[in-house]
């Protein structure tokens, strides 16, 4: 019976972390959330490194931005992106981008310092 018991809970914990493992994709591309002023967002994702493009708000100015960052796993359904956001003018600002996955998609990101 305890033998029995101990299969069943280590089976739900194997597949409690699969399950999650599931939620960050090894490869993704298309459409991301909006981030602070970072809009119609578009990009590919490796697991290792995320590549954006979309448009940037700078008050009334509306311009490009694009950017490749190097990204961590930060838990099992989010990843850490690092790296320089570029506009079409040239400026250049680095930013950190926490993404949250969920069934292989990402489904919000967030700025963090």
């Amino acid at each position: 019976m305890l033998r029995a018991m101990a299969l069943a809970a280590g089976g739900l914990l194997t597949a409690t972390i699969a399950l999650a493992a599931a939620d960050i994709p090894t490869r993704y591309a298309g459409s991301f959330p909006s981030v602070g002023g970072f809009s119609n967002v578009t990009g590919t994702f490796t697991g290792s490194k995320l590549a954006l493009k979309g448009t940037y708000n700078r008050g009334m100015l509306f311009t490009t931005a694009s950017s490749t960052l190097a990204c961590v796993r930060a838990t099992a359904t989010q990843t850490r992106c690092a790296g320089v956001f570029r506009t079409a003018e040239g400026e250049a600002g680095r930013r950190v981008l926490l993404v949250t996955w969920s069934g292989g998609r990402p489904v919000a990101m967030a700025a963090i310092h």
